[in-house]
């Protein structure tokens, strides 16, 4: 990806000048007067691209620095051109000089954001391999240093080395663990448990097959609800294809693991947008004393806006953690 600025008289000598440079490929980020007079236009040329199609991120003619700043994040995250056009559309309605804020509200317009509720049974459920178990022990070690009695419930009894894995945790912070069977031993354990917070660990399924599926809608019904876990930088429309079927069996919200092996979260704004999933968390780091973040409209501003290769946890989350301590 080549980004450059080019000044001219007039737009037609700007976007003259555009042409020549980068060639008809060209991509428009943005256009604005220039303060020592004419029209500058800022513009990009991706090389590379899967499809064999170059992705369209136009700012509007009297775009501001805040909106090139916007325009140029979402070229750089692969932000798939329809998506991206709305998040312009809309940043540009919100006359503001900071970046953040503007796309941040034009974030809060076009996704759909739902937190881990602290007073409900947890569960969460996902494809193996997608971070389920580490997420529960994060989540009960935040509740045991918050003095609260947690309860961890694992029905992943058939993995080589699943239960061990969180027994090991569990031990450690002296958290009672229950092996769950079947999804009626499952609802009566939830419905005793009153006011204190119970994390439920499930086994990772394949939502495609029909006798998967129907096991673990029981489990989820027999909840009333569960947490799809997920890991960053899947494939867009094999994540979108399971994001729907866990959906269609109960799951209600989204949590995003491994944020901190990634540089581009394109596809993870692609599965939330179509998806329809609301966004709740997301996890950065293997430690199982950091817990997943929340996230909403400004978090996953700034995540966008970040320099690449910049962590994945804000300056906010690491003050939040460190006045915890």
């Amino acid at each position: 990806m080549r980004l450059k600025s080019f000044h001219g008289a007039t737009l037609t000598d700007a976007m003259r000048a555009v042409r020549e440079a980068l060639g008809e490929n060209a991509i428009i980020v943005a256009t604005r007067e220039d303060e020592t007079g004419g029209v500058r236009v800022t513009a990009a040329i991706d090389e590379v691209q899967p499809s064999g199609r170059t992705k369209t991120i136009v700012a509007p003619p009297d775009g501001s620095e805040a909106l090139e700043k916007i325009a140029e994040a979402l070229t750089r995250h692969h932000v798939p051109s329809a998506l991206a056009e709305k998040l312009m559309a809309t940043a540009t309605q919100f006359a503001s000089d900071d970046p953040l804020l503007s796309l941040g509200a034009a974030i809060d317009t076009h996704f759909k954001f739902k937190s881990l509720a602290d007073d409900a049974p947890l569960m969460l459920v996902g494809p193996s391999g997608a971070g389920k178990t580490l997420c529960t022990a994060k989540l009960a070690t935040k509740a045991t240093m918050a003095k609260r009695a947690a309860t961890v419930i694992s029905t992943d009894l058939d993995r080589a080395g699943g239960m061990e894995q969180l027994a090991a945790f569990t031990r450690l912070l002296k958290i009672n663990l229950v092996e769950i069977e079947d999804w009626h031993a499952l609802r009566d354990i939830v419905s005793i448990q009153k006011g204190n917070p119970v994390f439920i660990d499930t086994a990772g399924f394949n939502p495609f097959d029909a006798r998967e599926r129907e096991v673990s809608r029981e489990y989820i019904a027999a909840v009333g609800d569960a947490t799809l876990v997920l890991p960053a930088g899947l494939d867009a429309a094999e994540a979108i294809d399971l994001a729907h079927e866990f959906r269609s069996i109960g799951a209600s919200r989204l949590l995003v693991t491994r944020l901190d092996t990634i540089r581009r979260i394109g596809s993870l704004l692609r599965l939330a947008f179509e998806s329809r999933l609301p966004l709740s968390n997301y996890s950065a780091s293997s430690k199982v004393t950091e817990p997943p973040q929340p996230l909403n409209p400004v978090v996953l501003a700034r995540l966008i806006l970040k320099v690449p290769g910049a962590s994945a946890k804000t300056e906010e989350d690491r003050g939040e953690r460190k006045s915890a301590l």
